[in-house]
């Protein structure tokens, strides 16, 4: 939990969104493993002289000594750890990103750290940044999304009945349904079922053993997009970039 006394602290944190702040300081809003999302005062780091400018950019990975304290943290120096330089040379793989981002800047708690919240941040950002396809990553970061916000969709049979032998994927009922349940809803082939079953049961630190097919993906996120706006209410202003590449 957050400190109540000032305190000099060495953090390494993702920088989630910059927002300008006077006349050249900018409130840094980062997550840290230590004490979770806060909010870093930078002075006078919109200067051109500022030697913490370069490690006060979103999205990248910076050492940051700071004055810790309730509400915002002030900063004393801060070094870059990783630029994720190879994120931001794609532009599919710096949509998602933002999107990733823009979900833990509006939707995740402040000073409440959480590992898993900073290891899938930190998880899916990397496996951008090493070559992984962008919206497979944006996928599995959907599935977190769902289980962050409590729903849990039933990918082991159909919801119904329980049979193994499943032909489609129901929003209404939360899962898979099979031949007999499924009536009125959209078939879809095995490849499909398969992704959509694979996705919510392998990690990303596990990406290597997930492949899918540029066609299956697309369908996915159409699928998954419809579950988050059902079940969570969750609204992102990056979803429109990510329409605009699927």
């Amino acid at each position: 939990m957050m400190k109540t006394t000032t305190n000099e602290e060495v953090v390494a944190g993702i920088i989630l969104k910059t927002t300008p702040y006077k006349d050249n300081d900018m409130i840094l809003h980062v997550y840290t493993r230590e004490y979770g999302k806060i909010g870093i005062v930078a002075k006078g780091v919109r200067k051109i002289t500022s030697k913490n400018a370069r490690a006060c950019q979103q999205l990248m990975i910076s050492e940051l000594t700071i004055y810790l304290k309730k509400g915002l943290s002030t900063l004393i120096k801060a070094t870059p750890i990783d630029y994720l330089r190879h994120v931001k040379e794609s532009l599919e793989s710096e949509i998602v990103a933002n999107y990733i981002l823009e979900y833990f800047y509006r939707y995740i708690e402040e000073n409440d750290p959480i590992e898993e919240e900073y290891t899938i941040l930190y998880q899916c950002l990397k496996a951008m940044d090493q070559g992984y396809q962008p919206l497979l990553v944006y996928l599995l970061f959907n599935v977190f999304i769902l289980d962050h916000n409590g729903v849990s969709l039933d990918v082991d049979g159909c919801v119904i009945c329980g049979s193994p032998k499943v032909v489609s994927i129901s929003l209404s009922d939360g899962g898979f349904l099979c031949q007999e349940h499924g009536q009125g809803h959209p078939i879809y082939s095995p490849d499909i079922l398969k992704g959509f079953r694979h996705i919510h049961k392998i990690p990303i630190d596990s990406l290597d053993h997930l492949h899918l097919s540029r066609e299956v993906i697309c369908t996915l996120i159409k699928i998954m997009d419809g579950f988050i706006e059902e079940y969570t209410g969750v609204m992102l202003k990056t979803s429109t970039f990510i329409q605009q590449i699927v």
